[in-house]
């Protein structure tokens, strides 16, 4: 699998407006200090938060569903194998799947193309070599990545399929967007599979976590997601006669954080018989998960969740033949947490 390496300066801008227009919103609960503001300049910042409100409203006024809206443009602008201009075509394609009616799109669309314009032009003239800093800033993640990734990655694979995978389980070529940290690292992929984006963070947030592990989380869900949607017919034990889930229904993105400890660590990649999952979920490896996002929000720690995984990895995981085997005995566990681990 080949990784093509994107400094994309769309997505950034996009995730910045996105984070703008919630944290300033009128109905947030916490308004962030201008100060803070990706923009060095505080007029161009001001700026920057006005036309990332009027987006907002924009949408809301449209009924559109905002957070659905972002999605299918970030979804958009991640398929692209380039660092892809946004259009009001774009923004027409994302509020048509975000449940804005035919009918007046492409007004919508132009108005909310307007605001991300104007906040493109400020951000091009606060850093007009954003391009170039961000193939900076992922430089030292790629020249991890290729050093370790392919082989890991290949582990990855032969447990999961018992050391037969598919010759199509991973892609030939991939598109990874490098985009501006927001936060403390952050990563996701596409739905239309072949490209994931990642925060070009300089340094890894947690000695524990190294940054191109993300990567290569992000890249084993990539390969799941393809699969199980596309073959789900032909996975080994797709389907259980006693609980009914499908391949695709099962707790992949759970499942898969101590597959890629255990690997990593017998591999020498990282200290022998470690397992940082409590640090892994709380740097949002699993955040897109809905298991593990409903019991955080029902107060269950990471530290709980991540005994959860540990254990079932130990006693089923690294074990079963047949790994959607394992992940139904996870899903068993995670609901018993669900019924009486939260406090």
């Amino acid at each position: 699998m080949k990784l093509h390496w994107i400094a994309s300066t769309s997505l950034s801008l996009v995730r910045m407006v996105q984070s703008c227009a919630a944290v300033h919103h009128p109905a947030a609960p916490v308004r962030r200090d201008r100060g803070e503001l990706p923009l060095k300049n505080s007029a161009a910042s001001s700026t920057f938060v006005h036309e990332s409100q009027r987006v907002a409203e924009r949408l809301i006024s449209a009924s559109v569903d905002e957070g659905l809206f972002w999605e299918q443009l970030s979804d958009e602008l991640v398929s692209a194998a380039n660092d892809a201009p946004l259009t009001p075509a774009l923004c027409e394609v994302a509020l048509l799947r975000a449940g804005h009616s035919q009918l007046q799109s492409d007004q919508t669309a132009a108005s909310v193309h307007r605001s991300l314009d104007s906040c493109r032009r400020l951000l091009a003239n606060d850093q007009p070599r954003l391009a170039d800093q961000l193939r900076l800033r992922y430089a030292p993640l790629k020249q991890a990545y290729e050093a370790y990734g392919p082989g890991l990655l290949r582990s990855i694979g032969n447990q999961i399929w018992s050391g037969s995978p598919p010759k199509d389980w991973w892609p030939g070529r991939v598109s990874v967007h490098a985009v501006q940290p927001l936060q403390t690292g952050a990563a996701g992929r596409s739905s239309y599979q072949g490209s994931v984006w990642i925060e070009a963070v300089l340094t890894d947030i947690s000695p524990a976590v190294p940054e191109w592990l993300r990567l290569v989380y992000q890249l084993t869900q990539m390969a799941i997601d393809t699969h199980t949607r596309t073959h789900a017919s032909g996975m080994r034990e797709g389907r259980s006669a006693a609980d009914g889930k499908s391949a695709i229904e099962l707790p992949w993105s759970l499942g898969t954080i101590p597959l890629i400890f255990d690997r990593a660590g017998e591999a020498g990649m990282i200290p022998a018989n470690s397992m940082p999952i409590a640090t892994a979920i709380d740097l949002g490896w699993a955040s897109d998960d809905p298991t593990a996002a409903a019991l955080l929000v029902r107060n269950a720690t990471s530290e709980e969740l991540s005994r959860v995984l540990e254990d079932w990895w130990d006693a089923t995981g690294r074990t079963t033949p047949v790994f959607p085997v394992a992940l139904k005995n996870l899903s068993a566990r995670l609901a018993e947490l669900t019924q009486t681990g939260t406090r």
